[in-house]
């Protein structure tokens, strides 16, 4: 692992997949809704649930709707689009606020930060209701306060998701620091893009979460770096190491 050139003003961490383990829950759920989403508009393309997760993962519902569904204007409309949307968010919170869990080594890493005085923040596609959900199940909203939260399904006035760099443009703004000067965790390549696409200074790749196999990890690496990542790590702890080594 290379160390950070300088230090980071602010830390921005993406959520699903990255800060909490929810990826492979909200998929699970997302799966079975669209197995039944099939029975009333048969055409979708069928996948297996592994191979759903690792298709679809960091991408919102509606997304993953038109990708099914590539002549979506005809088999589904918006209103129908919206009305599975808004049931998938349903059901994927209602599984989350129950069984999601932090990342692994994520509550340490929070609290090196914080006692190191350094500025961090999360920087979601998901909607308010499901980040609460979630980093209240996982233990961590002690961690993250309400003006350090940005949501790109919320926060802004029209929903620009990643891989669009709105809402990485709209939290540096809002926390008064220049793009150059954060550093971008992030699981999926859809966010990495987001985060070049802002001109964020540093980005890390993270293939810890339990959405991504083992055998999968160094592809998923390979991705990431392809995308725009300067570097990945498996282990979110190696985080410490990266920002100790950085000169003040």
């Amino acid at each position: 692992m290379k160390p950070f050139h300088q230090h980071p003003k602010i830390v921005l961490f993406d959520h699903d997949g990255t800060v909490v383990d929810s990826e492979t829950i909200a998929l699970k759920s997302a799966w079975r809704l669209t197995n039944e989403v099939a029975r009333e508009f048969p055409g979708a393309q069928h996948y297996e649930l592994e191979d759903f997760v690792k298709s679809f993962a960091g991408k919102p519902y509606r997304e993953i709707l038109k990708q099914l569904y590539p002549d979506s204007l005809t088999s589904l409309n918006e209103r129908d689009i919206d009305r599975l949307v808004a049931e998938e968010e349903k059901r994927a919170i209602e599984r989350l606020s129950v069984e999601a869990k932090a990342t692994e080594g994520t509550p340490q890493v929070l609290s090196y930060l914080r006692d190191d005085g350094i500025e961090y923040a999360l920087v979601s596609n998901s909607s308010f209701q499901r980040l609460n959900a979630c980093l209240c199940a996982a233990a961590l909203t002690d961690y993250f306060p309400s003006e350090h939260v940005f949501s790109a399904h919320d926060s802004l006035p029209v929903p620009r998701p990643k891989p669009l760099p709105d809402i990485y443009l709209y939290a540096v703004k809002c926390l008064d620091a220049e793009v150059s000067d954060c550093v971008a965790i992030e699981d999926s390549i859809s966010g990495v893009k987001a985060a070049v696409a802002a001109g964020i200074g540093q980005i890390i790749g993270y293939v810890g979460g339990t959405h991504i196999s083992e055998d999968e990890r160094s592809s998923r690496a390979d991705a990431l770096e392809s995308a725009g990542a300067h570097q990945v790590i498996e282990r979110m702890e190696d985080l410490i190491g990266l920002l100790s080594a950085t000169p003040v």
